[in-house]
């Protein structure tokens, strides 16, 4: 138990007799996993930042909503008015009133005062951002929709055909701006504008959906629902570029996967030679503790340790060097566009992927080690 106890102090102590003697070899053995360490650690944060920075400025742009519209013609429009309603229902009960808006756009517009022509937007109660404008105690109110500064909080004459109403002025939800292109609407309630719609109409409805498989998902049903109707929709969608950055995306995952495996690669190459010239350098004294009955495999572990220590004391100047290189690297990534401003996570995948290319790498630089540990020691003390 005592020489069990004694050889590996005996060993530590000699490493650190050759550290003292030769430092290069330990300062390289640290800093190799370091250049390797933070070149992952950039390319992976990089690719992290350009995909977080694409995915919030698609989600500004409401890349997740589709826009589907319809026209319909005087001839079957009191058919196709009274099917919308219901279909109508249907969508929201399906995915939900807060994604379904839909509202009909009469073939006539509003005169707002003597020249201006504003569209009129028929709505239903089931439209959630209009829902506020209908009082069952009073008559069904009219609003100009507008984000004129100068007008909000007034009231404005409308005339829509023979009927003359006035209007309160409320913003424009951004739905009906954004996805809609219509800066300024009168929305009516549908029961007032019966006539107008009976004589044609554009059905306009818009889903705010949240991820690329609802996008895909309800495409698909309302593609299979119209065609089935035999009815003509136009559908207004970003899913052809969402599955060319999911296809990306998996490119992405590919490469990363790559780099870590190819820095992983370079140091058991490295630490391999290391640990190949170290052992000839110490291959009589490795041998003559072999004949005092010493296991190769308590040799080859030391060994193993050894690189682990220093290959994982590279990796920890990476975790605490980051913050101050990213620190540096902010302005340069602010001229490439991207909003760099905080310190990003490291995902918990990268960051295992490096360990995990650290430990691969030592144990296969210690495969030709372990082969030159079988060679007799007598063959090596002649």
């Amino acid at each position: 138990m005592k020489s069990w106890t004694l050889i590996p102090f005996y060993l530590w102590k000699n490493t650190c007799r050759r550290w003292l003697e030769y430092p290069v070899s330990p300062v390289s053995k640290i800093l190799i996993p370091t250049l390797l360490g933070f070149l992952a650690i950039i390319v992976l944060t990089l690719f992290a930042e350009i995909e977080r920075e694409l995915r919030e400025q698609l989600s500004r742009n409401s890349v997740y909503t589709v826009v589907v519209s319809e026209f319909v013609g005087s001839d079957s429009a009191p058919t196709i008015l009274r099917r919308s309603i219901e279909e109508e229902l249907l969508w929201s009960g399906h995915y939900g009133e807060d994604t379904i808006k839909q509202v009909r756009q009469p073939l006539v517009s509003a005169s707002l005062g003597r020249h201006k022509s504003v569209p009129l937007l028929a709505y239903t109660a089931s439209v959630t951002d209009f829902r506020q404008l209908l009082d069952p105690t009073e008559p069904p109110s009219v609003s100009l929709l507008s984000d004129d500064a100068s007008l909000a909080g007034q009231s404005k004459v409308i005339t829509m055909g023979r009927v003359t109403t006035v209007a309160t002025v409320r913003p424009v939800p951004k739905w009906v701006s954004r996805d809609m292109g219509l800066e300024t609407a009168v929305a009516v309630p549908v029961e007032m504008v019966q006539i107008p719609l009976n004589k044609g109409f554009i059905n306009h409805m818009v889903a705010s959906l949240d991820s690329i498989e609802e996008v895909e998902r309800f495409v698909g049903d309302v593609s299979s629902y119209y065609r089935a109707e035999k009815r003509q929709v136009k559908i207004l969608s970003a899913l052809a570029i969402l599955k060319n950055l999911e296809r990306i995306t998996g490119i992405q995952k590919i490469v990363k996967t790559l780099i870590v495996v190819g820095c992983g690669i370079i140091l058991a190459l490295t630490l391999g030679s290391i640990a190949w010239l170290e052992y000839r350098q110490d291959s009589y004294l490795l041998a003559l503790l072999k004949s005092f009955g010493t296991p190769s495999v308590v040799l080859l572990l030391h060994m193993f340790f050894e690189n682990l220590l220093l290959v994982f004391s590279g990796i920890m100047i990476v975790s605490l060097g980051w913050p101050s290189l990213y620190s540096m690297a902010v302005p340069k990534l602010q001229a490439i566009g991207l909003m760099a401003a905080t310190l990003p996570a490291i995902p918990s995948s990268d960051v295992s992927i490096i360990l995990i290319a650290g430990l691969v790498g030592v144990v296969l630089a210690m495969v030709p080690v372990a082969f030159s540990l079988r060679k007799p020691a007598g063959l090596i003390l002649q």
